[in-house]
């Protein structure tokens, strides 16, 4: 397809208005990643965890019952909820940025194929799983 300059010009124009707007988008999304904490809690409900959008460990909460449990299955329940929480937490930032980008936004198809590839890498890296 062959375009005149008008045409040309326009096409520019709505590019960069489009970006425009993408990235007045940015600082909400980065607050609402900011935002994100993922949770999980055992099923005795006397150890719970919360990790932050990139799954690092922002609260750890152990009850006297849970010590009970001894160290090697406290530690492996431990990272078990924190595997949970995270996976929680990527699908809330999934889910902002969608709802921030919208839905055929590239960023979104980027992200989501990083979550995928890093829930994955989780399932092929947990004790006892596929090696």
């Amino acid at each position: 397809m062959v375009w005149g300059a008008d045409e040309a010009i326009e096409r520019v124009q709505e590019d960069v208005r489009r970006a425009q707007q993408r990235a007045a988008r940015y600082p909400a999304l980065q607050s609402a990643i900011d935002g994100v904490r993922g949770r999980a809690m055992s099923i005795r409900r006397d150890l719970s965890v919360e990790v932050d959008a990139a799954g690092i460990l922002k609260d750890l909460k152990i009850g006297d019952t849970a010590l009970d449990r001894g160290g090697d299955r406290l530690a492996a329940e431990i990272f078990e909820l924190m595997n949970k929480a995270t996976k929680l937490a990527r699908a809330d930032v999934m889910n902002a940025t969608t709802e921030i980008m919208g839905e055929d936004d590239p960023i979104v198809k980027t992200i989501a194929a990083d979550l995928e590839a890093r829930n994955a890498g989780d399932e092929l890296g947990r004790p006892g799983g596929p090696r």
